[in-house]
């Protein structure tokens, strides 16, 4: 039963559907059902929507899309609305309050990882656009259980805050997984022009960090914009280790964040990183490398599975607090896929997202 709800919530809306194979774009609905919230579930209306790489999954198959598709399936995971209604058993939210969707809509609040604060790694959590619908829609009814508290005084615009809930919140906790914290040390972003890498660029001069930013020729001047203490070209294959080095002076980079998805970055990374440097992987690839190159400078690599809820939140509030928010460029509801085809490609500059007004 749904209580507490705003009259005049329609019974159609708009909607972006997957109804046939991988591989397949969206089919775009007018007239879609407003879903209902069901017990324990919130209603909400969306303002914006952003787009991600992690929406090419369900479209295309890539994991961890399942190996058959789910059809129909609204896709879509980052979403900044107004809670409209609420099911039975809510308490933490009521109508009206402002909140923010991510990648999970579900974990299970029991296992080890959620009790210490790693609910990004609970292997029973379920995945908005995934296993149920998405924010590509109008209206979505979902658990309460993982969205974000946003403040409704805040003038920061929902378009600039959607990216955060899945791309900031992935790049600082990327960041924070170097455990390089020291102003001054050498931070490298690869794909740094990206959505997610661009704020991993931010958030690290944001705590006083040197920052390289490594992607292509044509995202230069956006990289520079960010006043990054160097920029490198990833083209020109050969030169990125020797300029890497020769801006450390040598020393090479005290944490590498890697978010391209070319399987050189993480090669390169093994030999410009510095000694007991941390390499934290965020752009999945097929990569081949041999354990004695980490062995020789004692590197970790280890892998970063979006952010925590805390990071997550931390990201949201340093967006307001802090004006560390993503440019973003406005998408027309039935071009979604012309923007997935986009990020496919690797021609994105910033964040693409929907304006649901």
């Amino acid at each position: 039963m749904t209580t507490n709800g705003f009259y005049g919530i329609p019974s159609v809306q708009r909607a972006a559907v997957l109804t046939e194979e991988y591989g397949k774009p969206h089919t775009y609905y007018i007239d879609y059902p407003v879903p209902q919230p069901g017990a324990g579930q919130v209603l909400i209306k969306l303002q914006a929507s952003g787009i991600c790489s992690g929406d090419l999954n369900t479209r295309e198959g890539y994991p961890p899309a399942p190996k058959e598709p789910q059809r129909p399936l609204v896709t879509g995971h980052e979403g900044v609305g107004i809670i409209m209604a609420v099911g039975d058993e809510v308490t933490a939210f009521k109508p009206g309050d402002r909140v923010g969707m991510g990648w999970r809509s579900e974990v299970c609040r029991c296992c080890d990882d959620c009790n210490q604060g790693r609910d990004n790694l609970c292997q029973k959590q379920k995945i908005n656009g995934y296993e149920s619908d998405g924010a590509f829609q109008e209206y979505v009814a979902l658990s309460p259980a993982s969205l974000i508290s946003i403040p409704s005084s805040t003038a920061v615009p929902s378009t600039r805050i959607a990216p955060l809930l899945c791309a900031g919140g992935t790049a600082l906790a990327g960041l924070r997984t170097t455990e390089v914290t020291t102003p001054g040390k050498w931070i490298c972003v690869t794909g740094a022009g990206g959505g997610v890498g661009s704020l991993a660029c931010r958030y690290a001069l944001h705590m006083g960090l040197k920052v390289i930013a490594v992607d292509s020729a044509q995202k230069t001047s956006v990289c520079k914009a960010m006043g990054v203490h160097a920029f490198v070209d990833y083209e020109n294959a050969d030169t990125v280790v020797s300029r890497i080095q020769e801006v450390t002076g040598g020393t090479g980079a005290h944490g590498v964040v890697v978010c391209s998805a070319n399987p050189a970055s993480y090669s390169q990374a093994v030999e410009y990183a510095a000694v007991g440097g941390r390499i934290v992987s965020i752009g999945p690839s097929m990569v081949h490398l041999h354990t004695g190159h980490l062995m020789v400078k004692g590197l970790a690599l280890i892998a970063q599975c979006n952010g925590t809820t805390k990071d997550i939140q931390d990201a949201v509030t340093l967006g307001i607090e802090n004006g560390i928010l993503p440019e973003v460029e406005l998408v027309l509801f039935n071009d979604i896929d012309k923007a997935l085809d986009k990020l496919k490609e690797g021609t994105t500059l910033g964040r693409q997202v929907v304006d649901w007004s």
